[in-house]
């Protein structure tokens, strides 16, 4: 029930799913006031087969919208010039078809006023929608809370400028940024954005950050799925750039991401979402049989919620059944003098806290196949470097959280190539080597070979 009350929230403050219903509420809204401009000038000239070729004329309408952008984001969609500039050369289209094929029988007496009054109406039904999602927007609902990042000053202007002009966007936290040098302060920004969920990132003074700030900046909020948006300087305004939009009041610069990352990133998550969602349902009687076998072997509840670490690192509740006694977190401290295992984590090929039914779960590593929840849900993929709990990453040195640099995933490649009898160093420069050279043929490889790991058994206790 909570998975499907988080999955719910995200679908509801999902960007691409505003934005969808936005593009279908007003193309039936053109439509109706098509279809009002026809009707209104099949009454005014007394004719019919205006009416007749309506499905025809709508065809024409709403793409020669969505041509002048009409259903783009606000500030441009808002544009008085390419409503009137559509309407006008849809008549015109129309006019040299009726001309082209006189068989239609369609003439500019009936074009012409069709066209004035869908225009009129169009604009009517627009101005009230626009009126109604900000009245929407004011009161707080469907707003993008985002996080603005940047020196007191900066910061300051863009506050006022979002108490001027209340629109699609929530100011949800403030991240200091040094004046005048300074490392960008990162740890900052994830704390911000794991305390407030913003949805967005608004950077001030990107022109005063050192390259390689600015490169790691943008990889962290990436990893996190968040747009990052920039304020641009005088001197970028002044080279012509492409302004983006108006959003906030201020011209925003979005950073995007290389189309083909971005295309295999996509595929990556909808196989994701499609092998997870699949493998919950299939693997229910599986889930029961376990659970039941978890309950009867040793008290304490069937599934085991650990904090871990993820990509850029944030920090989500990892599922699994549960192997060992209710006990064992508190039990490990008793335990760290046997640790068996060289760096921060903590093995042991003999761990007197798995029951019976646990070890068979490691085993055949069913134990971890609740993850495809956290997979469902986006924090976790079904290949990646492995998340590791928070005790371990604490202990970590620097060099090593680059393994941070991707979703965890289920399987990785270093599961591929001996999964616990690696050491940890080996552990990590597998990791690394995953992140350089991602591909989702590599996935699918991973994928296989780690099948045919699980059923040899091979380094799993």
């Amino acid at each position: 029930m909570r998975i499907l009350k988080h999955t719910s929230k995200g679908l509801l403050g999902s960007k691409f799913l505003r934005r969808s219903l936005s593009v279908v509420v007003l193309a039936l809204a053109d439509g109706v006031a098509l279809l009002l401009g026809l009707l209104g000038a099949a009454w005014l000239v007394g004719g019919g087969l205006v009416l007749e070729l309506a499905p025809l004329l709508l065809a024409g309408w709403i793409p020669l919208f969505a041509a002048f952008r009409l259903y783009d984001r606000a500030p441009v969609r808002r544009n008085p010039g390419a409503l009137i500039g559509s309407a006008f050369c849809w008549a015109g289209l129309v006019t040299i078809v009726a001309a082209v094929y006189p068989e239609v029988g369609l003439g500019l007496g009936e074009i012409l006023p069709a066209a004035l009054l869908a225009l009129l109406c169009a604009a009517a039904i627009r101005f009230v929608y626009e009126r109604v999602i900000g009245r929407i927007y004011r009161r707080g609902f469907g707003q993008t809370p985002i996080l603005v990042v940047g020196d007191e000053e900066d910061r300051a202007r863009v506050r006022r400028t979002m108490d001027d002009a209340p629109g699609a966007y929530v100011l949800a936290g403030e991240v200091d940024l040094p004046d005048g040098g300074g490392e960008v302060p990162l740890a900052a920004l994830r704390g911000e954005l794991d305390r407030t969920g913003a949805r967005g990132v608004v950077l001030v003074g990107a022109e005063r950050l050192p390259d390689d700030d600015l490169l790691e900046l943008l990889h962290s909020v990436r990893l996190r799925g968040v747009p990052l948006r920039v304020v641009p300087g005088a001197l970028a305004l002044m080279r012509g750039r492409t302004i983006l939009s108006e959003g906030l009041g201020l011209p925003l610069l979005e950073v995007h991401y290389p189309s083909l990352d971005n295309t295999q990133r996509a595929l990556k998550r909808v196989l994701d979402v499609a092998v997870s969602a699949a493998g919950l349902v299939l693997l229910s009687p599986l889930f029961l049989a376990v659970a039941v076998a978890v309950r009867l072997d040793s008290p304490g509840p069937v599934l085991f919620r650990q904090k871990r670490v993820g990509a850029d690192e944030k920090v989500f509740v990892c599922y699994m059944f549960r192997s060992m006694r209710e006990e064992a977190e508190r039990q490990q401290r008793q335990l760290e003098a046997l640790n068996e295992a060289k760096g921060p984590v903590f093995k042991m090929r003999h761990d007197p806290r798995v029951t019976r039914v646990g070890r068979f779960l490691r085993r055949w590593s069913v134990d971890e196949l609740p993850q495809l929840a956290n997979v469902l849900k986006g924090e976790m993929s079904l290949v990646g470097p492995r998340p590791l709990p928070v005790r371990d990453f604490l202990r970590m040195e620097e060099a090593h959280k680059r393994r941070l640099g991707a979703v965890p995933g289920m399987t990785g490649y270093w599961q591929t190539s001996g999964r616990s009898d690696l050491s940890f160093e080996e552990m990590v420069r597998l990791d690394l080597y995953y992140i350089e050279n991602w591909s989702l043929s590599f996935d699918l490889k991973i994928i296989l070979k780690t099948l045919g790991a699980v059923l040899r058994r091979e380094g799993a206790y």
